[in-house]
């Protein structure tokens, strides 16, 4: 007699909540039609180095890459107005006849510029936006050059001033709140037009949004789901990525028709259950519409879609010693064998294949696709096998929840 595999209750209840929260069919059918896995890591490569490699790099698993830009023609730095002020227009040039230059790809068909929210500018300073937008004008036109689907924002200020927070912004005790909230709105809608002013229909793959505000987030403050909006500025004005919020509603109010920006969910990494995918994804359809004004939620319903992104780092151990985070959570992978790992990964990615609209993210640091090196074991695989099961409708097969709860239980203090 046949007997059904016993299913885990986190996945059944995950399964309710996309139920709930799930498009309606016409928005379905074009946002969850195939799904694209995009390369972005320390290897990421310049246009150059694409457009000498682009058949040996069709060869790795991937549909897409993230390219950086060279410093001389600012590096994608277009918040960095002191960079914009040392490139010249003889680079910027050359740089766009390398993007020309890249050559078209059956396989790599998801390329993106990547531009970045390292900060040297006031939001309030006009003179420095008008630097701003050119910086962004650029990078949308390269991107356009090259054929590739859009650009990669990642608005993490690895250096410089935090743009998202409003203790770090000059002159800030000097104003409110919410002109602050006002300004940055008035400035996401700017940024979004420069870009798809200079490359109509693109795609905006955002490493990370709303998704910030998430249960469980480790970058930021938990307000999703918002019970009520009484104590949202307090919350906003302390919160590490606050002002990203009226960015994104900016960002929104000015998006036109075929444009779409994606929700990367850099907070995925850390996921070890396929109920951390349902239920974010509950999220970004339902709670975060909190964040939205009610005129865009129509707008927000059919051209913000949900992303994720799965980190080698953190499923094969590298990141045990360097985050901040308590021992029991960020070195669970060091009680795993390198296939236990490997299948984690192959599991975080399946799920995130599963419950995306379009577009999921891969991350490495200390590693290298494109020679080959410091691959670990059964990564490659495990992204291939992930993507076979996922596209033929089958099961992933088995799970590791309840392993890495183990894990969890015994080296918690």
């Amino acid at each position: 007699m046949k007997t059904c595999a016993r299913v885990p209750v986190s996945l059944m209840i995950g399964i309710v909540l996309v139920v709930l929260a799930a498009p309606s069919s016409a928005q379905r059918s074009v946002s969850m039609s195939s799904r694209k896995i995009i390369e972005f890591g320390w290897d990421m490569p310049s246009p150059a180095y694409l457009r000498d490699n682009m058949r040996a790099m069709e060869k790795t698993p991937f549909d897409g890459v993230a390219i950086r830009l060279s410093e001389a023609a600012g590096g994608g730095n277009v918040f960095d107005v002191r960079k914009w002020e040392k490139t010249t227009p003889a680079a910027r040039e050359e740089e766009r006849k390398t993007m020309e230059e890249i050559p078209r790809s059956d396989r790599l068909t998801d390329n993106f510029v990547t531009i970045y929210g390292a900060s040297t500018m006031d939001w309030f300073s006009d003179a420095d936006w008008k630097q701003v937008l050119e910086n962004v004008r650029y990078c949308a036109q390269v991107a356009r050059a090259g054929r590739c689907k859009g650009v990669v924002w990642d608005p993490e200020p690895y250096s410089g001033r935090n743009p998202w927070r409003l203790p770090e912004q000059p002159g800030h005790a000097n104003r409110t709140f919410a002109q602050y909230y006002a300004q940055v709105r008035k400035r996401g809608a700017q940024f979004m037009t420069a870009l798809q002013e200079e490359f109509p229909g693109l795609t905006i793959l955002s490493l990370r949004q709303f998704s910030d505000f998430q249960e469980g987030s480790p970058f930021s403050a938990h307000l999703l789901p918002l019970r009520g909006k009484g104590d949202l500025e307090r919350s906003l004005s302390e919160a590490w990525w606050g002002l990203h919020v009226p960015f994104t509603v900016g960002m929104l109010e000015a998006m036109a028709p075929g444009v779409t920006l994606v929700d990367g969910n850099e907070d995925a990494y850390y996921y070890t259950s396929p109920l951390d995918y349902f239920r974010v994804y509950h999220t970004l359809r339902q709670e975060a519409l909190a964040f939205v004004p009610a005129a865009l939620h129509a707008k927000y319903a059919t051209q913000y879609r949900v992303g994720h992104a799965v980190s080698i780092d953190y499923c094969v151990g590298n990141w045990a010693e360097g985050l901040s985070f308590p021992d029991y959570l960020k070195k669970q992978a060091l009680d795993l064998t390198p296939e236990e790992r490997a299948r984690w990964f192959e599991h975080n990615l399946y799920y995130a294949l599963t419950t995306s609209e379009g577009y999921v993210w891969v991350y490495g640091e200390d590693m290298n696709w494109w020679t080959g090196e410091k691959i670990p074991p059964g990564i490659e695989e495990a992204i291939r096998s992930a993507r076979r099961k996922y596209e033929a409708g089958q099961p992933l097969g088995f799970s590791v929840e309840e392993k890495l709860a183990q894990i969890r239980a015994r080296r918690k203090p």
